[in-house]
């Protein structure tokens, strides 16, 4: 009993010893906040790479980024380091007294209740645990009324935009990235965080801001995989298939065999070389060379009538094969351009009647129909 008694008192020794610099003012010049964000942004780094090797699967580290989100927000709190601030003069001696006295009463108590044969609580166990959402709402609204006051702290824009992500306020997301964006500068974590949460925003649509991001991106980092992809469905957005499927096979040529993306991608690949191969078959090729040689000759108002009577050719067409989804995209489209805005509605519900129950043929036209403004 002796011997342990002595263990203690060694113990409270070195712990007060250890302690003893905590009872010294903190320096006021030293970034302690700056230092603690960084080390959280390292771990959600390493968190996704953890989750891209397959260490961890969506749901542990969906609950890792979650927590240390929260404890980003915590310590970006404005009020964390002004009560830490004020309070470390009273408290530090305090400290020091009651973590020498904490071993001392710990084995106290262990030798009169412990119990060593209890299993332990495995910490896999204890990270698949349900965190609760009440304080992380709190930290948020704490950030949040913060930005409202200074809306200038690049930093906390800098915080909350993977915050607002990982909850699925994309919207947010991608308005914080662009502040923080505008505020700290242009880099490759930044800009992609924008482009993601852009595109989610606008329901897979990727936007003119997202391709300019997406750009830079490129400018930054050439060979980036994902702005790579960003531009490539763009071009298929756009009905550049051709293009599209060049893009998407050259990435897949660069990717590392076990690349987490070449799965999704593949599938990507497919579907548009299924689209072109429709194209084909169906026999809708588009205007010769001389059709456009003799275009050229014409003037622009003639050159306007036989666009729109190869427009009206197309859709007489699709009246007759009406499983042409590329057919009816190219319809569609060339309405909006021709400012036949009511024909361009008409002839989307016409396709989406052609294709009920084809939820990918109708993903596409609802995309279509999204990036032109006629609606969902």
């Amino acid at each position: 009993m002796l011997l342990w008694v002595g263990f203690a008192v060694l113990t409270a020794v070195v712990l007060a010893a250890v302690l003893a610099p905590l009872g010294r003012p903190a320096r006021q010049d030293e970034p302690a906040e700056s230092g603690t964000l960084a080390v959280y942004r390292h771990q959600l780094d390493e968190v996704e790479a953890d989750r891209a090797r397959g260490v961890m699967d969506a749901g542990e580290a969906e609950a890792a980024r979650l927590e240390i989100s929260r404890r980003m927000l915590n310590a970006a709190s404005p009020a964390r380091s002004a009560v830490s601030a004020a309070a470390a003069g009273r408290v530090r001696p305090i400290a020091i007294a009651v973590a020498a006295l904490v071993p001392l009463l710990t084995l106290a108590v262990y030798l009169t209740h412990g119990s060593p044969n209890l299993p332990s609580f495995p910490m896999t166990a204890r990270s698949k645990a349900p965190q609760p959402s009440t304080q992380l709402d709190g930290l948020i609204a704490k950030v949040e009324e913060r930005l409202r006051a200074h809306p200038e702290d690049g930093e906390g824009w800098d915080v909350i935009a993977p915050v607002y992500f990982k909850l699925e306020r994309f919207r947010d997301a991608a308005d914080a990235y662009a502040r923080a964006l505008r505020l700290k500068g242009e880099t490759v974590k930044r800009l992609a965080g924008f482009v993601e949460a852009s595109v989610f925003a606008a329901d897979g649509i990727v936007t003119e801001e997202a391709r300019i991001a997406c750009q830079k991106i490129l400018k930054l980092e050439p060979g980036r995989h994902e702005a790579r992809f960003w531009l490539a469905l763009a071009k298929e957005q756009d009905g550049q298939l051709g293009e599209a499927l060049a893009d998407y096979k050259q990435i897949l040529a660069d990717s590392p065999a076990d690349a987490p993306w070449r799965g999704p991608l593949t599938e990507r690949a497919e579907a548009v070389s299924a689209r072109i191969a429709a194209v084909t078959k169906g026999g809708a090729p588009g205007p010769s060379a001389t059709d456009m040689a003799a275009a050229q000759k014409l003037s622009p108002e003639q050159r306007a009538q036989m666009i729109a009577q190869m427009v009206d050719g197309l859709a007489e067409r699709l009246k007759r094969e009406g499983k042409d989804l590329s057919g009816w995209l190219r319809l569609v489209n060339a309405y909006v351009v021709l400012d036949r805005k009511e024909e361009a509605r008409a002839a989307l519900a016409d396709a989406r009647r052609n294709f009920g129950g084809d939820d990918r043929a109708l993903g596409e036209l609802d995309t279509l129909a999204k990036r032109l403004g006629l609606g969902s």
